[in-house]
């Protein structure tokens, strides 16, 4: 960049340079070297706002019977026609925005551009058609050095259009920052290509709102801080927000669906991100909906958390519908909306993405893929004439994936279709005899539903004799020392049951029927002294 200004004067529709020895802001001012804080405020007030976000407001204590808009964070206006830059966290994941200016009025705000990496994105206010915006005028950055004075606008903690004071501590170049996503509670960098360490105080509410000079102009984005370690806070820079200027001179010269069709990438993707983090709460919190469906006794947590699950489920699948209306050819979005219908009991709903899926992209590799998630949910409605349907005719596509076989083996068990699984299981350990879990099986349905003991051990113990685990874990192991201890409880071998309850009190497993089945073992051993 020269060493001459560079001023961005955005007209109604279009975005043009001017090289001027003196700023200049969109009023027509021209503003001396050094401003006061007072100065710079009135000059600027008008182009700042306020984000909003509509949501519950609900904690997992609270939830709130109507939605409430509340602060998300701060942003600056880019253009007359109503652009508004900032930061991306600060609208990640919401879906209804509102933007608030300085007189008061709340306006409809949608996103038409997010750069994650940089952390910067572009809102458009909605009700802008007609109406002419005063914007912030666009400093040189490569004037900045450490000790000049800067002032940020925002509002901090929602105290909205505050000021706050000091000066530039530092430029620094490509800084990694490691930042906490609070939805999986795991940490992620980014790298920005410059940063300005800044003394103004800042706090959660300024982010996204601008940095100005000493002569007004925006130089940067508030962005972050250092919490609880002294005054260490940051702007990324106006240079990383260089590209979505670029694109909002692009968007005030498009209007109408050849803007979605500019923007629908980012569009999509910033949809797609939303309905993976609101998928993600809906299934670490679904336990809870479980529990609500079929708690004897009212739980108030319970209830609380169901409506909550509830709220996040219809806007994880909101956010996929999105996405399917911008790019209808996303196989991405149907897999991921049919495994939020099937992790949420949802199989009507699962099944309606099956066929939709089956009708656009009439290919069997896609289908198939879909049908063990699609088997998976009837498996866990029960309903086992659908699923045997459906991992039958997987299996007719590649008869040689064992896998997919002793799914099926699985499901006739469960639906006590005890030959039908024998003769699964047996046609498993011919194609691969050291496919123990098939021996346990065989042996469990000679014990538990034969009563034929005799071979029911011979192919407990060919299991104990082909396994080579050094630690075992699942049910499948727990029923292979179980059975065989209690064989030697019926032929009072005392010691014999003994061994084999250590060697099953020693697997890991969290399911309570295998809890109880430790617990009956020991007491039938224990019962073998009376």
């Amino acid at each position: 960049m020269p060493n001459t200004k560079i001023i961005f004067i955005i007209l109604t529709a279009l975005l043009s340079l001017c090289i001027s020895a003196h700023a200049q802001n969109n009023n027509g001012q021209t503003q001396a070297s050094d401003l006061t804080a007072e100065e710079i405020f009135e000059m600027n007030k008008n182009c700042v706002v306020s984000i909003w976000y509509v949501g519950s407001g609900s904690s997992y204590y609270y939830v709130p019977k109507e939605d409430t808009v509340m602060l998300s964070g701060s942003g600056f206006i880019l253009t007359s026609s109503g652009i508004v830059g900032t930061n991306n966290h600060v609208i990640e994941n919401f879906d209804s925005l509102l933007i608030k200016t300085y007189d008061g009025v709340m306006h409809g705000a949608e996103v038409i551009a997010t750069y994650a990496d940089n952390d910067v994105a572009l809102l458009k206010i909605k009700d802008s058609v007609e109406t002419v915006y005063p914007f912030v005028s666009i400093g040189n950055v490569d004037d900045i050095k450490a000790g000049q004075p800067i002032y940020a606008i925002g509002s901090p903690m929602g105290f909205e259009f505050s000021i706050s004071s000091g000066i530039v501590a530092a430029i620094r170049q490509n800084e990694k920052v490691s930042f906490m996503d609070y939805d999986s509670y795991t940490k992620f960098e980014k790298t920005f290509k410059k940063v300005i360490q800044i003394t103004a105080a800042i706090s959660p509410g300024n982010s996204g709102g601008p940095l100005f000079n000493g002569r007004g102009e925006a130089v940067g984005i508030t962005t972050y801080s250092y919490g609880f370690y002294g005054n260490l806070n940051f702007a990324v820079s106006i240079d990383n927000v260089q590209d979505a200027l670029t694109l909002a001179k692009e968007y005030s010269n498009i209007s109408g669906d050849s803007a979605l069709a500019k923007f629908s990438a980012e569009i999509y993707n910033r949809n797609f991100r939303s309905g993976q983090s609101y998928k993600s709460k809906v299934l670490d919190g679904w336990f809870y909906t479980k529990w609500r469906d079929t708690m004897k006794t009212y739980d108030t947590i319970a209830v609380m958390r169901d409506s909550i699950n509830k709220v996040n489920l219809g806007k994880s699948e909101n956010a996929y519908l999105k996405c399917m209306e911008i790019m209808p050819d996303s196989f991405a979005v149907y897999k991921e909306l049919l495994d939020l219908y099937v992790s949420t009991d949802n199989v009507k709903m699962a099944e309606g993405i099956y066929k939709k899926v089956k009708e656009r992209f009439q290919s069997d590799s896609l289908t198939n893929s879909l049908s063990a998630s699609l088997g998976s949910a009837y498996m866990n409605s029960k309903d086992y004439k659908q699923a045997i349907v459906f991992y039958e005719k997987i299996q007719m596509l590649d008869t040689n994936d064992n896998s997919i076989r002793y799914q099926l083996a699985d499901i006739y068990l469960k639906a006590k279709y005890y030959d039908k699984a024998l003769q699964k299981y047996n046609d498993i350990t011919k194609r691969d005899s050291s496919n123990v879990k098939s021996y346990i099986q065989i042996g469990k349905i000679y014990f538990e539903n034969k009563k034929d003991n005799v071979k029911a051990k011979k192919y407990l113990l060919t299991a104990l004799d082909k396994n080579n685990e050094s630690y075992m874990y699942g049910s499948e192991y727990v029923d292979l020392y179980y059975i065989l201890g209690m064989m030697a409880v019926q032929k009072n071998k005392k010691i014999e049951a003994m061994m084999y309850y250590m060697d099953l009190k020693n697997i890991y497993t969290y399911e309570k029927e295998d809890s109880q089945k430790k617990k009956d073992l020991f007491k039938a051993i224990i019962n073998l002294d009376d």
